[in-house]
């Protein structure tokens, strides 16, 4: 063979080696799980309210100490606290403590307790004029210091990872004695007290749901709400409240459904300054609005 073909040869297969293919397919499987924080409760405080219902869906997007990103927008989807125990919604004005305390302390005779009336005007945890009680016997020490009842209430929460809790306290309304606004007035939001509390890992019933049976303890309370006599509201009226649930892991401890991997936040509101109620204080209502906020820990 001559050069001239043997050139020619090998033209041919350097042409052929440059014209082959690869074919290549490429594939990005790609997923994400935001944070979620699922709180709920009722979805209201005016008659026609229901529960339980989810009003506060919560991406944990924001960034660190700012308030969670809400799905269920507006203040009209608010969640509302029910009654501690029976998803019962708290109507504007009742005083959600389950039952009417005993008025007296101390007394030297007569039955103890009070019969709750249900006629008209009775509002739910206030002595009113449907309710009675038996005469009872004094001495010395006999007192009548529990005419105003603990406030007691509840919300939900489950989420897949760690969240943060702010209170923050405004809208203090009162009459009679208890008018903060009157201008000899002592009244302020110190004279209420928080205190809270969170229950998991058990599987409970309220109403008609069983939940926390999937759940786990989902951090610690801070700033004076996790102690026996609470902490004044008079400190969560800044800007953004007062931090007083620091998250450290999720309520999810376990596979189930969202009421099995949900916690229940208990709230206990008490009158006073940490010494009750007196009759020197006098008569009156007093309220305020507590708003809790998911934030990003």
């Amino acid at each position: 063979m001559s050069l001239k073909k043997l050139a020619l040869v090998g033209g041919m297969t350097a042409s052929l080696m440059a014209g082959t293919a690869y074919a290549s397919v490429i594939d990005r499987p790609f997923f994400q799980v935001l944070g979620v924080v699922v709180v709920w409760g009722a979805d209201g405080n005016a008659a026609g309210a229901t529960a339980p219902v989810v009003s506060d869906f919560v991406l944990l997007t924001t960034g660190s100490n700012n308030a969670g990103a809400d799905l269920i927008g507006g203040t009209a989807q608010d969640t509302f606290t029910v009654m501690t125990g029976s998803l019962s919604p708290i109507l504007s004005g009742e005083a959600a403590s389950g039952s009417v305390v005993d008025p007296v302390t101390g007394r030297t005779s007569g039955a103890a307790g009070v019969t709750e009336g249900t006629g008209a005007g009775s509002v739910s945890g206030v002595l009113d004029a449907s309710d009675s009680l038996s005469a009872f016997g004094i001495d010395n020490a006999t007192d009548v210091d529990g005419l105003i009842n603990q406030h007691t209430s509840s919300f939900y929460v489950a989420s897949n990872a760690a969240f943060d809790i702010y209170a923050k306290a405004d809208n203090l309304v009162g009459t009679g004695d208890f008018d903060p606004t009157a201008a000899d007035s002592t009244i302020g939001y110190d004279d209420i007290s928080l205190a809270m509390a969170v229950q998991s890992g058990t599987a409970t019933t309220d109403g008609s749901i069983t939940w926390g049976a999937n759940s786990q303890n989902p951090g610690t309370f801070v700033n004076g709400v996790e102690t026996a006599t609470g902490e004044g509201l008079d400190s969560m009226t800044g800007a953004n409240g007062l931090k007083v649930f620091d998250g450290t892991q999720r309520t999810a401890a376990s596979v189930g459904s969202l009421a099995q991997q949900s916690v229940r936040f208990d709230n206990t509101y008490t009158f006073g300054d940490g010494t009750g109620y007196d009759l020197s204080m006098g008569a009156g209502s007093l309220t305020a609005d507590v708003t809790y906020t998911i934030f990003v820990p």
